[in-house]
């Protein structure tokens, strides 16, 4: 298996170990250890990217001394037991939105920053409160679904097993309309850091509906429903017409069929060593499309059965496709 693909698994095991952590019922760690886990996580990641678009070559991820454009007279950097020291999360990540095909675009790159800007604040938490709380899970949120839907486009891992989520504390009682009581009850640096994250939020441009598939912070709302009787019934997704109907956003749904027909077929040509984007594609991809946990077929004004529409899918649609193509073989 290539090295990227081993740093890509590694990064969903920290990932995981970050929503572990912070999930604990009762742990005073929580933020800091979050952040510091996730952004080890978020560096893998983008490690593998780099490597994978670089040929699996180790040592494009070195630093240098020197300048790396002369190779003679390039002096690699080591650290104190001799490794060579590898580029960091920002300077990737920064090379990656330079790169209008990586996929990672601004509002995932903000959110990076203000989660490296909580861990390296961390030291320095010493007035947490239910505001605090509430702006890091806004954040930690953010960057989880930012992860899982770069994860999947860049190495089709199938993360159906993990629950990929951040338990709500809007259990506390005005949990997510709080505000800082007293600003002045914070530190200096907390302050700061309060002010740096508020920055990166405000600055963030209103999304074109469908356009933005990566999100600066997400805002989580719970709401506890007292149930008419005993008899209350469960719901789950189901094509079960006697189901209880969930009304949701088509910015929710959108999440969960992030790819376009584009970026479904680039997703198809990494996987498979025989696809090709001819009529054998079209006819298996068709009948496919009556599926609507595969695919969200969306029309631009809904109101007029004549408009144009538009398919997403969803990722999952790849183990359809896995019974008629072959895999890449695992180096």
């Amino acid at each position: 298996m290539p090295l990227s693909h081993d740093l890509a698994e590694k990064s969903v095991q920290a990932a995981i170990a970050a929503i572990e952590i912070y999930n604990k019922p009762d742990f005073h760690f929580r933020e800091e250890a979050f952040s510091l886990l996730m952004t080890n996580s978020w560096e893998l990641l983008l490690k593998a990217k780099w490597l994978s678009d670089h040929k699996e070559d180790v040592t494009s991820l070195q630093e240098y001394d020197n300048d790396p454009a002369a190779p003679s007279k390039r002096k690699v950097r080591f650290n104190r037991c001799g490794n060579p020291i590898t580029f960091g999360l920002t300077y990737l990540a920064n090379k990656l939105l330079e790169d209008k095909n990586s996929g990672l675009e601004k509002p995932c790159y903000d959110n990076l920053l203000a989660l490296v800007e909580v861990r390296d604040t961390s030291a320095h938490f010493l007035n947490k409160d239910l505001f605090f709380g509430r702006r890091i899970q806004e954040i930690g949120t953010a960057s989880l679904s930012n992860f899982l839907a770069l994860v999947t486009e860049w190495f089709q891992l199938d993360l159906s097993r993990y629950n990929f989520f951040l338990m709500p504390l809007s259990f506390y009682h005005g949990f997510e309309a709080v505000a800082p009581a007293s600003v002045s009850r914070y530190s200096e640096q907390m302050e700061r850091l309060i002010a740096y994250l508020d920055t990166l939020d405000h600055a963030q441009p209103e999304p074109a509906l469908g356009a933005a598939r990566q999100d600066f912070a997400l805002h989580v709302e719970t709401r506890l429903v007292r149930g008419k009787d005993a008899q209350a019934v469960a719901f789950r997704w189901t094509d079960d017409p006697s189901a209880p109907a969930v009304a949701l956003r088509e910015e929710d749904l959108l999440k969960t069929f992030p790819w376009t027909y584009r970026m479904l077929t680039e997703n198809l040509k990494k996987r498979y060593s025989d696809f090709c984007e001819n009529k054998t594609y079209h006819d298996i991809r068709r009948p496919l499309e009556t599926d609507k946990k595969l695919v969200l077929t969306r029309s631009l004004h809904p109101s007029n059965p004549k408009t144009s529409k538009q398919k997403f899918y969803n990722p999952n649609i790849v183990n359809d496709f896995d019974k008629h193509y072959q895999r890449r073989a695992k180096v």
